[in-house]
């Protein structure tokens, strides 16, 4: 369980099993090809046949570093009940060593000292973790992560530089961009002078950049913050995204209902359009679709707070959330896919505009591997919170 909470700490937890059981793990590693008899960083090792594991911090050419829970200070004797958490270094001959479950990162393979890692690495003779402080070349967030409803590493960086500006408490929830992360970056944001729609708690280009510059981090991705709707202006030419959308004028968005279809079937033909894998897009969208209109194409939500607007021919106020994935027509029209209809209804044109607006968004990688983990209401394992 403590290998398991440091993965969760960081966002990690859906690629590992939630066990408290050693020997379970490793057949569970066994059975996906992702066990090794060597050593890398972020492995679990299965130490004394199955009665103890630790989290692999480092390795050379003789030992293998670790840190691990239950356990003892080094030279003294564990039983496996210890008091704390504590670092060891074991010789990686000795028969207490088992082997190593090393799991499949979504960004690659961490260095390693396996000749043949089956995820592809290249095999390093030692690496030894530098200490409490990350080296100064890590010390980076990227703007895409940095959104309401994320979990990941540069909110947890970005709450710690909140918390020495301006006194955020984010020990309930690390790595968590959450509404007491919202009224921090609010509060810095009035902290630099701004006010009204510029300090609400999103940040923009300058927040961000400010706060990394004042608290030693460095903002990767600035070209996120380029990326927002553009002014429905048919004398303004669509720009085309990073991720292959082509806005269109909001006026173009039309409200006829369609014929209701399979969302399956739409989710494929949307993967195939933006030329995409579907192994991780088809899943995710089904369960949003659940969510947001348990698969009706001409579903509308007209009583929360996007419901706002004149009339259109369907009925309802303009930016009513729409269709299965209920997007709001100007999102339909910011993330349009070119090709598809214009009609917020229409199955395929509704999830493509989607596709696109959690790539931008919540930084999405175009296979889709990230999906679950980036935005909550696609991933099966937690609760629906919207997106």
């Amino acid at each position: 369980m403590f290998d398991w909470d440091m993965y969760a700490d960081v966002s990690l937890e859906r690629i590992v099993p939630k066990t408290d059981n050693v020997t379970a793990f490793s057949e569970w590693a066994r059975v996906r090809g992702e066990w090794s008899e060597y050593p890398s960083v972020g492995a679990w090792v299965n130490l004394s046949g199955g009665k103890h594991t630790e989290l692999v911090t480092g390795f050379d050419a003789t030992h293998v570093h670790t840190k691990g829970g239950n356990t003892v200070v080094a030279g003294a004797v564990d039983a496996g009940q210890g008091n704390g958490v504590y670092s060891h270094r074991t010789e990686r001959t000795s028969p207490r060593v088992v082997g190593y479950f090393a799991p499949k990162f979504e960004d690659g393979c961490p260095p390693t000292a396996d000749p043949d890692d089956h995820r592809g690495g290249t095999p390093s003779e030692a690496w030894i973790w530098p200490g409490a402080a990350l080296p100064v070349d890590e010390r980076s967030v990227t703007a895409s992560h940095l959104v309401y409803g994320a979990r990941n590493t540069s909110v947890r960086t970005v709450q710690a530089a909140l918390a020495a500006e301006v006194g955020l408490d984010y020990a309930a929830a690390p790595g968590t961009f959450g509404p007491r992360t919202k009224a921090a970056v609010a509060a810095f944001q009035r902290k630099l002078g701004l006010t009204g729609a510029d300090a609400d708690g999103v940040f923009g280009r300058y927040s961000l950049t400010e706060l990394g510059r004042r608290q030693g981090f460095v903002v990767l991705g600035l070209d996120f913050f380029d990326g927002r709707h553009q002014a429905d202006d048919e004398a303004t030419p669509p720009a085309q995204s990073a991720t292959g959308h082509t806005a269109i004028p909001l006026k173009a968005v039309t409200f006829s209902h369609v014929p209701d279809g399979s969302t399956a079937a739409a989710a494929k033909e949307a993967c195939r359009i933006l030329g995409v894998p579907e192994a991780h897009w088809v899943p995710g969208i089904l369960v949003a679709a659940k969510r947001e209109s348990s698969y009706d194409f001409n579903a509308v939500n007209a009583w929360d707070s996007n419901a706002t607007g004149p009339s259109q021919s369907d009925g309802h106020p303009l930016n009513c959330s729409r269709g299965v994935l209920q997007v709001i027509p100007p999102t339909f029209a910011a993330y349009h896919q070119p090709g598809t209809s214009n009609a917020v209804y229409d199955g395929v044109a509704n999830i493509c505009a989607a596709m696109h607006y959690v790539m931008a968004r919540y930084g999405v990688y175009r296979n889709g591997s990230n999906l679950a983990g980036r935005v909550c209401q696609f991933d099966p394992t937690r609760g629906p919170c919207g997106y």
